[in-house]
């Protein structure tokens, strides 16, 4: 098998973990373009995620398997993904063919010490719901995941780990030539 460099960063994680935060720090680090998975899910369906989740949970998944498709042929990308991304094996496949997974795991109560829990539709029946997400999913972030950082210091601590872990371990291009 050729060790084909990866030209993609694939954030997974529990919402609320930091993925989209530090999605766009490392964005700026390796002067590429970034996108949020539930933003570019809003605007190729023209409804909120809320809107989606309020069809069903499956119509939801559906366009997250269609963005994944879409995505993993962008060009140079950092890809902070839905939380539950990782619930189907055909998307973190999809994903893995050209991007490295990084699994940002946050303590559940930091998480709940840094979110509007309201403002996140799997999240709305309250604080044990965490937890219980952590827990069901908590098995297939490290399933699916190239490299695993802790996010429960500073940001700057996230980026700098990230970065070594992907420099002392990858064929990684990423980098303008």
């Amino acid at each position: 098998m050729i060790n084909k460099p990866k030209e993609k960063l694939i954030l997974i994680g529990m919402p609320g973990s930091g993925k989209t935060t530090i999605g766009k720090l490392l964005a700026q680090e390796y002067n590429c373009s970034f996108c949020d998975m539930d933003d570019y899910i809003s605007e190729i369906s023209q409804k909120s995620i809320a809107e989606l989740f309020s069809e069903g949970e499956d119509v939801f998944r559906g366009y997250e398997t269609q963005a994944c498709k879409e995505l993993s042929i962008s060009d140079k990308t950092v890809v902070s993904t839905g939380g539950g991304v990782i619930k189907k094996d055909a998307n973190m496949e999809i994903l893995k063919e050209t991007g490295i997974v990084i699994f940002i795991d946050r303590p559940v109560q930091k998480i709940l010490e840094d979110i509007n829990i309201n403002s996140r539709p799997l999240l709305k029946n309250g604080k044990d719901r965490l937890y219980n997400l952590y827990d069901e999913r908590i098995s297939l972030y490290k399933k699916f995941s190239d490299i695993e950082i802790l996010n429960d210091k500073s940001l700057s601590n996230a980026i700098y780990n990230i970065t070594n872990a992907i420099s002392d371990n990858f064929k990684f291009e990423f980098k303008e030539k």
